[in-house]
């Protein structure tokens, strides 16, 4: 397969996350960069609403069912907008700015330098990431094409057909789904498509709306924060644990509802006509998408807006010293920090899920903090110093922008000592959300990092420009340095022992890579669904253990399966096909299940599993000395069978 394929597909999928969003960020008054950095985040919501209305109307999950939501929503938005606009700022009409060719420099270096790694990554544009919770993932886009819900109160019957209705976050398989829809691509390369997207654009968007809100236009810090954002692992890190796509998402629509907060909370000058109540306002229109993409990126925003938070409390108690303005001050600080524990209490999940142990010690963390690698082996040694600088000059400065910078990634970084080296139960009061899980943080903790050192590369190139070109150098000159510095920070962060990102590549490659021995689906058993189609009709069900893999049929097939999730709610029906379809004759009580669930046939790929446990269904092991099942095909190890067992 042409890796073109894959990216037309990121390319649907940029067209699909910036229209839609950049036409409501237009509406409310947003302009320019900004317009199109908060897009992504406003089509999430767009996707995450959509979700959940279309079913309740019986409209399919489709793209027209998607604008018909998106136009509703911005003529709401429309009538709001005029309706307000006696309270909207009155400001001296500025000429346009100028087109910012640096920023689309620092964009493309970053577009260009990830879209390498995830590619590499990859390795093929129909992979799969061969991971425990991909199970999940690849079968839920393909449910979603499926029955045509993307709904958060759909999506579990896929594990649970009886229900009740359960809530998970669906925003994301919505997205991957549509854009399956209007590329024509598989499963697979429409989800490798996505991915590629959200890691070489919509972060890069992201982080870089984030830097320059916080310190305004600057070539320097347009390329800075290029360099520096394809510089951290921070998408090849969720590629390759978990694989935690949704949460991938979830973080890089953080770093835009972070940029909103500085706006909305006045951190930094501006002279903008959006006025508070539409930063306000659009700042919550993120909200509905982050929590349906995944939660834990909404409690992130949360967690790294507090600075933000403490900083406009202070400054507004000192300016205003009414005691009616200061009570209202107190009452809306109580309020944030009730609903903020509601949120930590209520949105973390169950006590199972969140057990993870500390990994290192107090020591170790502290020095994975301080050099800027959470996660991987390698420490990017550059990025690390640009870390420090921007400490130091943030320290100079003391205005609320590097404030406020420098409070985010403490933040972080002590969300990430707790999460890695302090025990129960302490840590599960402030990490629960992110399931005490250090990888998840460790992406909080990258987030942080990329304003904060492209800051500090910044300001020490204009030291070094003060210091070492006094005031003489040229225009040219100084163009030719900065281009010659940008190449060589560019080798460093990205090749050798100076850098985290080899590493972070080869990692999130063994994850897809498609071998023998492959945990989720090896070569054999890959060949073997290639050819699933030729054997199995398109109505009938096939059992198997899903821990071998089997599960993934159903995407990759469309074929459907008896367990298309490893943490299945078992049903008595389920439980005697999975206990005694080897031993099924005609007439015998396990019969009746095999009808009822529509079994036709039976994947066996051997006892090897994802995890490397063991988990024994009796009914589906040692199938060849079987009179219940009939050999279809078999590639290796891995084989079909067919259920004759129940027939008369």
């Amino acid at each position: 397969m042409s890796w073109l394929s894959l990216i037309a597909v990121a390319v649907v999928t940029v067209v699909v996350l910036i229209v839609i969003g950049y036409a409501l960020a237009r509406i409310i008054g947003l302009r320019g960069f900004t317009a199109i950095a908060v897009a992504p985040a406003f089509t999430m919501t767009v996707i995450a609403i959509a979700s959940v209305i279309l079913p309740w109307v019986g409209v399919p999950w489709a793209t027209p069912g998607v604008l018909v939501v998106a136009v509703v929503l911005g003529g709401v938005l429309a009538a709001a907008r005029w309706a307000t606009r006696r309270w909207r700022p009155a400001v001296e009409a500025r000429p346009r700015p100028e087109f910012d060719a640096w920023l689309l420099v620092g964009l493309l270096l970053a577009a260009a330098l990830l879209s390498a790694r995830v590619i590499g990554a990859i390795q093929e544009p129909d992979r799969i990431s061969q991971t425990y919770d991909n199970v999940f993932h690849l079968n839920a886009v393909r449910w979603v094409l499926d029955t045509g819900s993307a709904s958060a109160l759909d999506i579990g019957y896929m594990t649970n057909p009886a229900g009740p209705p359960s809530f998970y976050p669906s925003a994301w398989h919505g997205l991957v789904a549509l854009v399956a829809q209007l590329t024509g691509a598989t499963v697979p390369v429409a989800i490798n498509g996505v991915v590629l997207a959200i890691a070489a654009v919509v972060t890069p968007l992201g982080l870089l709306l984030l830097t320059r809100t916080l310190f305004g236009r600057s070539p320097v810090l347009s390329i800075a924060v290029g360099l520096v954002t394809a510089s951290v692992p921070l998408s090849l890190l969720l590629m390759d644990y978990g694989v935690l796509y949704p949460f991938q998402l979830g973080v890089a629509l953080l770093p835009i509802a972070l940029a909103l907060t500085v706006r909305l909370l006045r951190l930094v000058p501006s002279t903008d006509d959006v006025g508070t109540l539409w930063w306000g306002i659009a700042l919550l229109g993120l909200m509905p998408g982050m929590a349906l993409v995944h939660p834990g990126g909404l409690m992130a925003w949360l967690a790294l807006s507090v600075p933000m938070a403490v900083i406009f409390v202070v400054t507004q108690w000192r300016s205003h010293r009414s005691p009616r303005r200061r009570t209202i001050l107190l009452v809306g600080s109580a309020l944030y920090l009730v609903v903020g524990a509601a949120m930590v209490y209520l949105l973390r999940p169950p006590a199972l899920a969140r057990g993870w142990q500390p990994e290192i010690n107090a020591n170790d963390a502290v020095v994975r903090i301080l050099t800027a690698h959470p996660w991987y082996p390698y420490a990017p040694v550059v990025i690390a110093a640009a870390v420090l600088a921007g400490v130091v000059a943030a320290v100079i400065r003391r205005d609320r922008a590097a404030v406020t910078t420098v409070g985010v990634y403490a933040v972080a970084a002590i969300l990430y000592f707790v999460v890695a080296a302090v025990p129960f139960p302490f840590r599960d009061l402030f990490t629960a959300p992110w399931y005490n899980n250090v990888p998840r943080i460790a992406a909080l903790l990258l987030v942080a990092v990329v304003p904060l050192a492209a800051f500090g590369l910044a300001e020490s190139w204009r030291f070094l420009v003060r210091t070492r070109g006094g005031g003489r150098m040229t225009a040219r000159a100084a163009q030719a340095t900065a281009i010659a510095v940008a190449v060589a920070v560019a080798v460093l962060t990205q090749i050798g022992p100076l850098s985290a990102m080899p590493q972070a590549q080869r990692a999130a490659s063994a994850s897809f890579a498609l071998t023998p021995d492959s945990p989720l689906l090896s070569t054999d058993e890959a060949a073997l669904l290639a050819r699933l189609d030729e054997h199995v009709p398109a109505d009938a069900v096939i059992a198997g253990s899903p821990w071998t893999g089997t599960s993934v049929a159903y995407a990759l097939t469309g074929r459907h399966v008896l367990m298309p999730h490893i943490q299945m709610v078992i049903s008595d029906d389920l439980e005697a096909v999975n206990d005694d379809l080897r031993d099924a004759t005609p007439g015998s009580p396990v019969c009746s299940s095999i009808a009822d669930l529509g079994v036709q046939y039976v994947l066996d790929f051997g006892s090897r599993e994802v995890h490397g446990a063991t988990h024994v269904y009796p009914g589906l092991e040692d199938l060849k000395d079987s009179t219940a099942v009939r050999l279809v095909d078999s590639e290796g190890q891995a084989r079909l069978y067919q259920v004759v067992g129940c027939e008369r």
